[in-house]
């Protein structure tokens, strides 16, 4: 039970709607990308995922 608590309180409170950022994300190209790259998605860098996001109006 100790270490559930000390996990909740290294856990961050819920995020506002308010806060998810505006974007588009072309997830078909990025996933085409990470397999040319021969590595998952979640192993692209920011910069390369940043690459497929779009912000919108």
């Amino acid at each position: 039970m100790k270490k559930y608590k000390e996990s909740l309180s290294r856990t961050p409170g819920p995020i506002m709607p308010s806060q998810i950022p505006k974007v588009k994300l072309d997830m078909r190209g990025l996933v085409k990308y990470a397999k040319e790259r021969g590595i998952a998605p979640i192993d692209l860098t920011q910069e390369e995922k940043e690459r497929f996001m779009m912000p919108t109006a």
